[in-house]
């Protein structure tokens, strides 16, 4: 019986230890790091797949398969306050918001016109958040 408590205090011990570093690290993240989610948004924003996928593959490093780095993007990277897909979305990005709604949860509802054209703007805050 305490070798069964010794290992859900040590569970216990580790999630409690990546809930805390998941919320350092949205916090305080190195800024390469910050340029390189920056630049995911701002090619999301622009409706640049190209160099959105390749600044995704700049987090990425050295693995082949960017899925799980998409996955992780869309559902916890902030644009702005914006999910990156409503990111792409609000600034009108239609081909980077495809390959994004597949990766993120949206629970919103928008009505919108569909001749409003918006720029990405030249500043963008980005925060991570770490997904429960």
């Amino acid at each position: 019986m305490s070798r069964r408590s010794n290992v859900v205090s040590v569970g216990l011990c580790v999630l409690s230890l990546g809930a805390i570093a998941g919320t350092a690290m949205a916090e305080d993240y190195p800024k390469h790091f910050e340029q390189d989610l920056i630049s995911v948004c701002k090619n999301a924003a622009e409706n640049d797949r190209m160099n959105m996928h390749q600044a995704v593959q700049q987090i990425t490093l050295g693995r082949k398969h960017t899925g799980p780095t998409y996955r992780m993007l869309g559902e916890g990277l902030r644009c702005n306050g914006m999910n990156l897909a409503a990111f792409a979305d609000y600034y009108g990005a239609t081909d980077t918001y495809q390959i994004l709604k597949r990766y993120s949860i949206d629970t919103r509802i928008e009505i919108r016109d569909i001749q409003v054209s918006r720029l990405p703007p030249e500043h963008i805050q980005v925060s991570f958040v770490s997904p429960q």
